[in-house]
């Protein structure tokens, strides 16, 4: 029986709809630039409980994932990880932030600095065309 619980739970994960994440910053801008896509940078800090409650409701199974992970290249970012990204760029005080960015890295709309909720993401989604 508790195979088959496991076995169930496994699967709903695999079908669960997410968004397709870079860790590395230089490489999805390359890709971005390649699929000419826009980057959408999700800037995180290490436990921080906001910031994996947001991954698990704003990024994962919402109506909004296709859209993202059609027209943008998606990253996640740790504050002070090893791999290099544009810190004087993207710097905040307030975690989680997202900040969403055309492939010559300007910045397409202001970005959301905590609070990073479904509702505001699909407004964001809507407006930073």
């Amino acid at each position: 029986m508790r195979f088959f619980i496991l076995i169930s739970i496994l699967l709903s994960i695999l079908q669960a709809s997410h968004v397709s994440w870079y860790g590395d910053f230089d490489k999805a801008h390359q890709q971005a630039l390649k699929e000419n896509k826009k980057l959408m940078v999700l800037l995180i800090e290490k436990e921080c409980k906001e910031c994996i409650e947001t991954i698990k409701t704003t990024f994962i199974n919402q109506p909004y994932i296709d859209k993202i992970n059609r027209e943008y290249v998606s990253v996640l970012i740790t504050k002070n990880q090893k791999s290099s990204y544009p810190i004087e760029m993207l710097y905040t005080f307030a975690y989680p932030t997202l900040f969403f960015l055309d492939n010559k890295e300007l910045f397409v709309c202001k970005p959301i600095r905590g609070g990073v909720t479904p509702d505001k993401l699909k407004g964001y989604l809507e407006q930073c065309k």
